[in-house]
């Protein structure tokens, strides 16, 4: 249970990292150029495909 806790603080403390630096100055979509929009796009589906795959590990961790 000890690394579930420690888990869950270093993904909010990245959380909160990561929501800050993205948040800061960041440009409207039509403001974007076609490589900015590309690169978030990239950004968006890695982070999703990475959350997921947590939540996946996380369950089949719970579950054993």
């Amino acid at each position: 249970m000890e690394g579930y806790a420690i888990g869950l603080a270093v993904g909010i403390g990245a959380g909160i990292v990561i929501g800050i630096s993205i948040g800061r100055k960041q440009k409207s979509w039509s403001e974007l150029t076609a490589g900015e929009r590309k690169k978030r796009i990239i950004a968006i589906a890695v982070g999703g495909v990475l959350f997921v795959a947590g939540v996946v590990v996380f369950l089949v961790r719970l579950i054993s």
